[in-house]
């Protein structure tokens, strides 16, 4: 697990790096997951559609139909990367990122009340990519409550350091 809280420097620079030691080559993916209705669970989907404005042939949110665009990129010949953006408990401050690997996603169960990421992450593996999962720390999961300051400041980071990343592999 790379955990950001308490990083030094900048939030940006400091997420980039954690998501390049655990990305393959290739292009990256995003696979937004969560809920928009409670207040911090539509982190995930937040991100996603704020990178499909420059990527809309690599970010997806959960509302796309998940399970057909794993299955498509699972099918695509080059090697490349899946994140898995979403809120978790991971045991920090509200806001707070972290980077998840593969094995770690089967330990923690992450899942997208629908299919579990275990499961898509087994898919997108055998098909030869890389997965891996962003979390943010939420703050509140009210029903029809709002995003808070925490995690809107942590989607910030999230969508500027993925940006960077996906900009450096454009697919060609």
């Amino acid at each position: 697990m790379h955990k950001l809280r308490h990083t030094p420097g900048d939030p940006e620079e400091a997420l980039t790096k954690a998501i390049e030691e655990v990305i393959g080559n290739g292009p990256v993916y995003v696979l937004g997951l969560g809920y928009v209705d409670k207040a911090d669970d539509g982190a995930g989907v937040l991100v996603a559609n704020a990178l499909k404005k420059a990527f809309p042939d690599r970010s997806f949110s959960e509302h796309d139909g998940l399970e057909g665009i794993v299955l498509d990129i699972s099918e695509k010949p080059c090697p490349g990367t899946v994140l898995f953006v979403d809120v978790g408990n991971i045991g920090e401050a509200p806001g707070s990122i972290e980077v998840v690997t593969m094995d770690e996603i089967k330990e923690t169960e992450v899942s997208t009340h629908k299919v579990p990421v275990a499961l898509m992450a087994a898919v997108l593996e055998r098909s030869g990519k890389r997965v891996a999962a962003v979390l943010i720390h939420p703050k509140s999961l009210e029903f029809r409550g709002d995003l808070s300051s925490e995690v809107s400041k942590a989607i910030d980071v999230v969508v500027a350091s993925v940006s960077i990343i996906m900009e450096s592999r454009k697919v060609t």
